[in-house]
């Protein structure tokens, strides 16, 4: 199995790193977009959060650091699946030389998508794991849940980028409505505040919601906090099944994307 899944990374790599070079080409930055970018969403979002609204992380009394970056962890995830979302709807359309002319397998582009997206999402924890080791918060033992959480995050992105990208292209009418769906299911995701400190009603839609389990992972891994094995286990046990609808799906649908694209 290890050796199928480094053959499909190898295939995937050069289209990612392609991707990832032509999105940055031509900018003074760089990939330090890809940081900053993320960086002053969480400015943004604490000031107004915290210091309007004077949110506390599950009620209790923080500063505006210790919510900063809380939120930054959960944003992580979240932001990184959301692009994951909102690109596969296109993804086969934007790479129609590859579906008409080629003999390939068209899985790997949802690979190459979750690679490339995966690398900021990667830079921005370092960013995460630096700041925590240098006020002194880490490192903890918890941090060897981190590989957990980020396997859990990249099989459903996986999941969702082979479903979307299918649907996507017999749908056009996608591109413009996930992202429109995405920007409402932020606060309906564990980003802004724990799902412990959500009233019961929410509390149901965050266990339907499959980002809450690996945003809820992460954070509980990088602070210590004590895992809700009651909401885990039902999503771990489903995400196998949505990732086989979704290849089962994307298998039903791709004989026709050359006559779509």
């Amino acid at each position: 199995m290890l050796p199928g899944l480094l053959s499909i990374v190898r295939l995937a790599w050069p289209l990612a790193r392609r991707d990832v070079m032509a999105r940055y080409r031509g900018s003074a930055a760089g990939l330090a977009w890809a940081l900053v970018a993320p960086l002053a969403m969480v400015v943004i979002y604490a000031l107004v959060f915290q210091g309007v609204f004077k949110a506390r992380w599950g009620g209790a009394a923080s500063d505006g650091a210790d919510y900063g970056v809380r939120l930054f962890a959960g944003l992580i995830f979240f932001t990184a699946s959301a692009e994951v979302a909102s690109r596969a709807t296109r993804l086969m359309l934007d790479n129609a030389n590859l579906v008409k002319r080629v003999v390939f397998p068209l899985q790997i582009l949802c690979v190459a998508l979750v690679i490339q997206v995966g690398l900021h999402a990667l830079a921005q924890s370092a960013v995460l794991a630096l700041w925590l080791l240098a006020t002194g918060v880490g490192p903890r033992v918890s941090w060897l849940w981190l590989p957990l959480a980020w396997v859990w995050l990249l099989v459903l992105q996986f999941t969702l980028a082979l479903a979307l990208s299918a649907l996507g292209t017999y749908l056009r009418d996608l591109q413009h409505l996930v992202p429109v769906l995405v920007s409402g299911l932020m606060f309906l995701s564990p980003v802004f505040y724990p799902v412990a400190a959500a009233p019961t009603a929410l509390q149901w839609l965050l266990a339907l919601n499959p980002l809450t389990a690996p945003i809820e992972l992460a954070r509980m891994a990088w602070f210590g906090d004590a895992p809700d094995l009651a909401l885990l286990w039902p999503q771990a046990l489903a995400l196998p099944l949505l990732g086989a609808v979704a290849w089962l799906l994307f298998k039903r649908l791709r004989p026709g994307f050359a006559d779509l694209v």
